[in-house]
């Protein structure tokens, strides 16, 4: 069992979409800083508290109150939507707020609360289909990871993201922006590096994986893909050191969660031993991976069949030695933080 201790370009449409091409990890021209956990929501009401002109949200889950429409004024995400109500109320016409968010999967009915808030402040708003997450602000900064606009995953939720200041990489999420608010649907684009639109990421972590040399730390929500696994008993194989951080919990979307630990437990019989579970009681949301120490695809989407293939996701592949070790080394960190915690097979 796993254990409980450690020392962009548009293509789609009318005709033929191109095969996806294999993306080398790129350096990103500008800044990257690491936001972890409750460290989210200071930094995006002071991201949001800077935009000049444009303010532009990826949700899939965004709640500030009940499906009855009833508010939680006193939660997290109710203080990100009076934000946005507040910059709307003083700025009007000069700063230009719009949300595409997800309205067709279990989380619409709560969206519909925000939705209806939103829209009375000024805010523009398309409903879709989404996993992907994340704020882009005047075209030059990206918040962008796991966390959810919900209580939970804002100020319980183990979660990574990355604040980004580089035009290029803003400019390539607002294409995906734009092909969601048009009407784009998964599988409809290609993007520019650094970022993956949708089911890429599923081949691109499988060659990060196949070409790891020495190590592979991970943090991952569920796992259930049969090409994903099989590339890390190949590596393990090979005698690449791989570490893992894998969600578990006691009460919530069970199915998934079996599924996981099905994964888990094929990969220790594989010889695959240094793999944890997170704690029962929260969420272990993050999804990213770090080989050799340098490369890193951090994202949205959950290592499953149907992410690949039929919810929209965005994720981030680049090379970064200084956030790949802060990334090992909140893991250990978290790894260490739940020693205790033991499942029994």
């Amino acid at each position: 069992m796993p254990r409980s201790s450690i020392n962009s370009r548009d293509i789609f449409a009318q005709k033929k979409l191109r095969p996806p091409v294999k993306t080398k990890a790129v350096k990103v021209a500008g800044s990257i800083q690491l936001v972890l956990n409750k460290d989210y929501l200071p930094t995006l009401l002071n991201l949001l508290e800077q935009a000049r002109s444009r303010i532009d949200i990826l949700a899939y889950s965004f709640a500030i109150g009940s499906a009855q429409g009833v508010l939680a004024t006193k939660n997290a995400p109710y203080q990100i939507a009076s934000k946005l109500a507040e910059i709307k109320r003083k700025r009007g016409d000069k700063v230009r707020i719009r949300l595409y968010i997800e309205g067709l999967r279990e989380t619409a009915a709560r969206n519909k609360t925000t939705v209806d808030f939103l829209r009375k402040a000024g805010v523009e708003i398309v409903y879709g289909s989404t996993h992907s997450k994340g704020f882009c602000i005047d075209n030059r900064f990206l918040l962008f990871g796991s966390t959810n606009l919900t209580n939970q995953s804002i100020l319980k939720n183990y979660e990574t993201n990355l604040l980004i200041d580089d035009p290029h990489t803003a400019t390539v999420f607002d294409q995906y922006f734009m092909h969601l608010w048009n009407g784009g649907k998964h599988g409809g684009i290609l993007l520019e590096p650094p970022l993956i639109a949708d089911g890429g990421f599923k081949d691109v972590l499988i060659e990060m994986i196949d070409t790891a040399k020495t190590s592979l730390n991970f943090s991952i929500y569920f796992f259930n893909h049969s090409e994903i696994e099989k590339a890390f008993v190949r590596a393990a194989k090979r005698g690449v050191k791989v570490l893992g951080f894998i969600h578990h919990h006691n009460s919530f979307a069970l199915g998934y969660v079996r599924r996981t630990r099905d994964t888990a437990m094929r990969l220790m019989k594989a010889g695959i031993i240094d793999l944890y579970f997170g704690p029962g009681h929260l969420f272990t949301h993050s999804k990213y991976i770090v080989k050799d120490g340098t490369e890193i695809l951090l994202g949205t989407g959950n290592w499953l069949h149907e992410d690949v293939k039929i919810h929209p996701q965005l994720y981030i592949h680049f090379k970064n030695p200084k956030i790949a070790r802060e990334l090992i080394g909140q893991l250990i960190k978290q790894i260490n933080d739940n020693h205790t915690n033991q499942m029994a097979d």
